[in-house]
Formats: structure tokens, C-alpha cells, sequence
């Protein structure tokens, strides 16, 4: 009869993660070894800076809301001059 509190050795997530790795080193030296690659990275890179600018723009002007928000309610001014200076601090 078998012990089923045994110990097993089971290599399959060893297994998986030598086949991630060696995807992930061949999608690496596509991007960095090829003219294709180096193309392609440029694109992604392009696409990347152009979404982060995006986010950027949307948490600073939310960012200058929040700041406006609590000068006005902290120090007891009109929203306009609230917003005015949340303009010059971000």
C-alpha cells in the first residue's frame, strides 16, 4: 500500500518556468539583437511614452483639483483663487 502522506517530487512548475524563461530570452534577444527588433522596440517604446503622457496629464489635473479643494476648504478661499494657486504649485 502506497504512503499518501509521501513526499512526491513534482517538477512541473520547474518545468514551466524553464520554458518562460527561455521565451522571455528569445523575445529579449529578438528585440535587442535584430533590425526588426530594434523597430519594433522603437514603436513599443513610442507607444508606451505616449499612454504614460496621457496618464500624467489625467493625475495632474485631477492632482490640481484635489490641491484646489483642500486650499480652498483649509484656508478660506474662493475656489478661482484656490485653483489659481494649485496652478502655481503643480
Amino acid at each position: 500500500m502506497k504512503n499518501p502522506f509521501e513526499k512526491r517530487n513534482n517538477n512541473v512548475a520547474l518545468i514551466a518556468l524553464g520554458i518562460t524563461g527561455a521565451a522571455a530570452a528569445a523575445a529579449i534577444a529578438y528585440l535587442y539583437l535584430t533590425d526588426n527588433g530594434n523597430s519594433t522596440r522603437d514603436k513599443i517604446s513610442d507607444s508606451v511614452s505616449k499612454e504614460v503622457d496621457k496618464l500624467a496629464k489625467s493625475f495632474g489635473s485631477t492632482f490640481k483639483d484635489l490641491a484646489a479643494s483642500f486650499i480652498s476648504e483649509k484656508a478660506n478661499l474662493s475656489k478661482s483663487a484656490a485653483n489659481a494657486v494649485a496652478d502655481h504649485v503643480g
